[in-house]
């Protein structure tokens, strides 16, 4: 008798975790989606190329990466990929509000908070980060993106230095895959 309920037990336990098995599979490869104005930042998966006021240098070549990861969940920035300089950016919805890691050459890691949005920008402001006393150290403080059209957009990245806006760094950037 002890064993025949022992094998009703773990018959149904086996049930019980292969529905969950089948449900979570069936359900983990939805596409995601995300608020609007990340929907918008996914929009923005492939290469762009452009100028910059003043990184490396003022007329400097600019090249940005975006890529979808995170089954979709994330988009990654990636800026001049390959070179000493790159940077990474992780744009995401936190609570349906999309916002951004920013990994900084400048060996900090800011986060923003989309703050305001219409049809053509999206506007981000430092919320907190790592590696930074707001009031001391030099970091990216904001990030405004400027949809021109489909193939153009505009970054700009002002950066604070001793607790007020130091720079802004303007990048012109046209799509190319």
């Amino acid at each position: 008798m002890k064993k025949s309920i022992y094998a009703l037990v773990a018959g149904v336990y086996l049930l019980f975790v292969g529905l969950v098995m089948a449900y979570a599979g069936e359900h983990s490869h939805l596409p995601y989606s995300g608020s609007k104005e990340f929907e918008r930042m996914k929009e923005l998966a492939g290469a762009w190329e452009g100028t910059s006021n003043n990184m490396p240098k003022e007329g400097g070549k600019v090249r940005v990466e975006y890529r979808l990861s995170s089954g979709g969940s994330s988009v990654v920035e990636t800026l001049f990929p390959g070179t000493a300089h790159e940077m990474v950016s992780v744009y995401y919805d936190n609570k349906g509000q999309l916002t951004m890691t920013h990994y900084c050459a400048l060996r900090n890691q800011p986060r923003m908070k989309l703050q305001d949005a219409d049809a053509q920008n999206l506007h981000f402001v430092f919320v907190d980060g790592s590696n930074i006393d707001p009031m001391k150290d030099a970091y990216m403080h904001s990030l405004t993106i400027s949809f021109v059209d489909k193939d153009h957009i505009i970054q700009k990245w002002t950066l604070f230095a001793d607790g007020k806006e130091k720079e802004t760094s303007v990048f012109k950037l046209s799509r190319v895959l």
